[in-house]
């Protein structure tokens, strides 16, 4: 799924001395590190019949121990090298700023991590009322990080101690000893809801490994691995289809793939006595933290929607500094930076289809034949038939049109058949749909090769992932909406457009060839260190930046998110005082004094946007809080407002609330002897309530307001699991299905305030369809095992069919509702977490691979985190 940039934060910024980079260990500290320690006797042994000697003869088997010794000695390097790399989380080391030691592109190996899970009792928490903002915590406390006696394991995420008053665990548990601990980002291996995975066949017998750390350290050490984008999926490799140590190594470091260490002996052991006791190894179980299935390796899959996993490597998890997050516009944010620039679409390859004008073909040069394929895929769909987005096109058209003889003579659009242009577009995509396996696989392994150099940016020694490295093609603008604008061509970007942001010293990516026979050059190289894009340029068509960004995963998007959500508990300290002013200034004299307690008051209790003054021949006719327009507002009895207006996106904002009293008669004045088009706050302007912010909160913004109401009404709904689910929910639709629904609708009413909405999914009746026939088969297996009296079948089948019309009554409830928005920019993670350890509900139920992988810094926040 895309993910959903709405309301993105811009660059930001952070002090060195937290991002000061670890030491990384070297090449040949990495290789050491044993796939399958069970491979190496047998690699010992080949050496051995290549130089002459029989596998598992006498002359081979000194071969084989001295390798299985070498192999003991080489893990101990090992765990010495993980040491330095990852210290100690209560005391965590301060390493010097290092230099960039990887070129762009060429993928570095990072040791493997240990994945560790054990089994944690849930202990009893007091009960916890929702503390008013003048009773809570510190708000812009960073999170703690779990201290290892208090660690809480949560399914398929990392446990930690909290900072505020301990939440009631609220709904029925299974037995302590029936819950195993889950590690964060990593699929539980036999756990509810997930495929249990195969065994290992029974090892060798081995001596006692060394201790391992235990489970609370483990947690400590996954916690800060940024290992949070592989939970629950299948994506665990790297770039190159292996491993890219991010928290799944789990089985280089358990105790039954420890390397096999055994002394010469002076005779040998009785072959009876040791094939029995190799079966009462086998058959005894096995304690030893549990590790996820080994999965085969899979490509990466490039799409940069934040899915991939996160690979920072050389330095620890920024995160795990205890020192709150310090990010500010215009502190300096790198030392060194180093990536690969940008990559540029595909040439446009001309098919030499012609126009048909007035009955008769019209040769077309390249560039015009283009621009007319653009229109031409898109001819039946509802921009292609929308008469602005039509004369926008052939206005744009025939700029080009008019270059050449044949050109000049398209006149007039009305005339023009693009049918024999979207035959052809549709017989390329079926050709394209037909293609083979292997050509597939070849065309991504093609695609793959040209992407590589462009996936990592090398920052003061990390790499990291790029997210959108793409220029954006050229085509048709559509917007959103009735954007005044679409159907424009927004023009090919060129190397000359683009400004690279580099770090000084280090290679300028090369130019790359635009096939156009000219010779171009980068618009511009600079060396900023004060913002986190990497290149930019313009956007032809409305003049505003498109900025290439490091991937959602990244330690400069955590540190912004972790900053803004700190800055929206922060305001809780302030909320009091910003609501008894506007209260004060609704009672005062002045109009305009009137108009802006008003519209603070709309933005705090509706979470609606500022609202700043359009072009609307430039821009859509969108509006927010003081740009609304008498005719938006609808007074009724009762202290009931009604607004009806379209905000961001061109998204329809309709809702009716009851008001204060004071409220409402004052909307009501601003609306006497107006116009419909007459804006009702016509005495100030947005900058006027951004002054009054600034004096109530340092970097205070409506945007603040907006995370703020969406955080606190999240949280406050989640701490009424208790009461609103209850045990017959829980008996008939399973514990798991009746959490996951309540936190869906506690979400959907945080996207209702924010008015996150969307269009209901198309094929959304044949999808509910669907479901009503599983729900009639079930039925009728219920109603068989009735008649054949199967008290346990008819168990089992009463509970799939509760199951099921639960999950049907919540799709319909949400099928208009846009839940990713606020749970991707606007919900603290942090809630989701604790909310997820109180219940110990797998956290991979609420957030999907991507989102685990953008939260990492989130995951140590413990079951009492209160927002």
């Amino acid at each position: 799924m895309p993910v959903v940039k709405e309301d993105s934060e811009s660059e930001e910024d952070v002090p060195l001395s937290k991002r000061a980079a670890a030491p990384k260990a070297s090449n040949d500290q990495r290789a050491v590190a044993p796939a399958d320690p069970a491979s190496k006797p047998a690699a010992a042994g080949a050496a051995a019949v290549a130089r002459g000697q029989p596998n598992g003869s006498a002359a081979a088997k000194p071969a084989l121990a001295k390798a299985a010794l070498a192999v003991g000695e080489d893990a101990k390097r090992v765990d010495a090298c993980k040491a330095s790399i990852r210290p100690p989380v209560s005391a965590p080391a301060k390493p010097p700023v290092p230099k960039v030691s990887a070129p762009v592109g060429k993928p570095v190996i990072a040791p493997p991590k240990t994945a560790a899970a054990g089994a944690a009792a849930k202990p009893a928490v007091p009960a916890l009322k929702r503390p008013r903002p003048s009773e809570a915590v510190a708000p812009g406390d960073a999170p703690k990080l779990p201290a290892p006696s208090a660690a809480k394991p949560i399914k398929a995420a990392n446990g930690g101690a909290g900072d505020a008053k301990r939440r009631e665990p609220d709904v029925p548990t299974a037995p302590p000893d029936a819950k195993a601990a889950k590690v964060a980002a990593v699929k539980p291996t036999g756990a509810a809801g997930t495929k249990p995975t195969a065994s290992k066949p029974p090892a060798k017998p081995a001596p006692k490994p060394k201790a391992k750390p235990s489970d609370d350290d483990a947690d400590d050490d996954e916690s800060g691995s940024g290992s949070g984008s592989s939970s629950g999926s299948d994506e665990s490799s790297g770039e190159d289809g292996s491993s890219d140590g991010s928290g799944s190594e789990s089985e280089a470091d358990s105790s039954e793939d420890k390397p096999i260490i055994k002394k010469p002996q002076p005779a040998r052991p009785d072959k009876a006595k040791l094939a029995a006791k190799r079966a009462k190894a086998a058959a005894a179980p096995r304690k030893r933290a549990a590790s996820p299935k080994r999965r085969p390796a899979k490509a990466d899959d490039d799409d940069d929607d934040g899915d991939d996993e996160n690979v920072v490597e050389g330095a620890e998890p920024w995160f795990q500094d205890k020192d709150d997050v310090n990010w500010k516009k215009g502190a300096i944010k790198w030392r060194t930076l180093e990536h690969a620039g940008v990559l540029f679409p595909p040439h446009y390859e001309p098919h030499r289809v012609p126009l048909v004008y007035a009955g008769a073909p019209v040769a077309l040069s390249a560039e015009q034949e283009e621009c007319a394929t653009w229109y031409a895929a898109m001819k039946d769909t509802d921009f292609g038939q929308d008469p602005k987005f039509q004369e926008n096109f052939f206005e744009d058209w025939r700029k080009l049109l008019v270059k050449t003889a044949e050109g000049k003579a398209v006149r007039e659009f009305e005339k023009c058949d693009f049918s024999r242009i979207g035959a052809h577009v549709k017989e390329e995509d079926a050709k394209r749909k037909e293609r083979s396996r292997e050509e597939k696989e070849a065309d991504r392994a093609a695609k793959l090769l040209q992407e590589g150099p462009f996936l990592y940016a090398n920052i003061d020694g990390r790499k990291e992932k790029v997210g959108n490295f793409r220029v954006e093609p050229p085509g048709l603008f559509r917007g959103r909406g009735d954007h005044p604008k679409r159907g424009r061509v927004k023009k090919r970007i060129v190397p000359e457009d683009i400004t690279i942001n580099l770090g000084k010293g280090v290679a300028v990516p090369p130019v790359p060839d635009m096939a156009d026979g000219r010779k171009h050059k980068w618009g511009a190289i600079v060396h900023d260190n004060t913002v986190t894009w990497l290149a930019k340029w313009k956007d032809s068509i409305n003049g505003q930046d498109k900025c290439v960004w490091l991937a959602a995963n990244s330690a400069w998007k955590g540190m912004s998110d972790m900053a803004k959500y700190n800055k929206a508990r922060t305001l809780k300290e302030h909320i009091e005082r910003v609501r008894r002013d506007y209260d004060k200034g609704m009672k005062d004299s002045a109009l305009k004094m009137q108009q802006r307690s008003v519209a603070v008051y709309l933005i705090d209790q509706l979470a609606l946007r500022v609202g700043n003054e359009k072009n609307t021949d430039e821009e859509a006719d969108t509006v927010g809080c003081c740009s609304l327009r008498v005719e938006h507002v609808t007074l009724h009895a009762d202290n009931k407002l009604e607004l009806r207006f379209l905000g961001k996106d061109s998204i329809e904002f309709h809702q009716t609330v009851e008001v204060a009293k004071g409220v409402h008669t004052l909307l009501g004045s601003f609306c006497r002897k107006k116009e419909p088009q007459d804006n009702l706050f016509d005495q100030i302007k947005p900058q006027d309530l951004n002054d009054y912010f600034k004096e109530i909160m340092d970097g205070l913004t409506a945007k603040v307001f907006r995370t703020y109401n969406a955080s606190y009404t999240l949280d406050r709904l989640l701490a009424e699991t208790s009461e609103r689910v209850t045990a017959e929910q829980i008996a008939k639709e399973g514990r798991e299905t009746a959490l996951h629904n309540f936190y869906s609708v506690a979400n959907k009413e945080v996207a209702e305030l924010c008015n996150h909405q969307r269009a209901a999914p198309k094929n959304f009746d044949e999808q509910l369809a669907r479901i009503e026939e599983r729900i009639d088969k079930v039925r009728d297996e219920l109603r068989e095992a009735k008649k054949g009296g199967n008290g346990a079948r008819i168990e089992a089948k009463t509970r799939q069919l509760e199951k099921m019309e639960a999950d049907k009554r919540t799709k319909i409830e949400l099928k208009n509702v846009a839940l990713g928005t606020s749970r991707i920019n606007y919900n603290d993670p942090r809630i989701t977490v604790a909310w997820c350890k109180a219940h110990d509900m797998p956290i991979t139920k609420p957030f999907n691979k991507s989102l685990l992988s953008k939260f990492t810094w989130a995951m140590s926040s413990g079951p009492d985190w209160r927002f």
